[in-house]
């Protein structure tokens, strides 16, 4: 309090209403941060569905030795559509990239990381310098690694369980023999991938129309 000729000034008083209404935001802005944005989660859904899709096909084809070609029949095809849906709808993501924090930039490059590392082990099995029955596992310790580091930004529990899920599916895998790997890693992509990211998605559609409590 300073003193003058104009008597003792004084701080003008903080008005409550507003100040709760401020924190309200503050702390709905921070769990909608924490939210996976919704149409990321619906491409890894989209995505999971596929994917689980075409290994059980590959394995109902190996297994009950059928004529069909699952290369051309089961595999181009859904890559190819579903290539064209992801393009058409991750222009969003692009557009946000100049503006995502550094966190944001860092999960990306992991998930990068983690597809560039499958596809040197993919290129090595064509080349068979590896054993090429084993690539289901090696992806489930890479969507573990991806799933780990997603989860530290914001301490975002779910996806080190989700990571923790993806290492013990890795381990089932190496024990098993082909074509079945092909059959359980269909089963982990859809417990692991499509179940988690419908919850996200529907998570994420809630924070959006949860109004600010005060």
């Amino acid at each position: 309090m300073v003193e003058g000729f104009a008597g003792p000034r004084r701080c003008p008083a903080m008005h409550p209403a507003t100040s709760r209404q401020e924190i309200a935001e503050l702390d709905l802005g921070l769990e909608r941060a924490r939210q996976v944005p919704p149409f990321r989660t619906l491409l890894l859904m989209f995505w999971g569905l596929i994917l689980s899709k075409c290994l059980l096909a590959q394995w109902a084809i190996l297994q009950y030795h059928s004529p069909i070609n699952g290369v051309v029949f089961v595999w181009i095809p859904s890559v190819l559509i579903s290539g064209a849906i992801t393009i058409y709808y991750a222009r969003r993501m692009f557009h946000e990239l100049p503006h995502m924090p550094l966190s944001g930039r860092l999960v990306n490059a992991t998930w990068v990381a983690c597809a560039t590392a499958f596809l040197v082990l993919a290129l090595a099995a064509v080349f068979r310098a590896i054993d090429a029955y084993k690539l289901p596992a090696f992806a489930a310790v890479l969507m573990g690694v991806g799933c780990f580091i997603h989860g530290v930004p914001g301490r975002r529990l779910a996806f080190k369980f989700l990571a923790a899920g993806w290492w013990l599916a890795a381990l089932w895998l190496f024990n098993r023999e082909w074509p079945y790997t092909l059959a359980w890693t269909s089963l982990f992509v859809f417990t692991l991938q499509v179940i988690p990211s419908a919850c996200f998605y529907f998570a994420g559609r809630r924070a959006d129309r949860a109004p600010v409590r005060v």
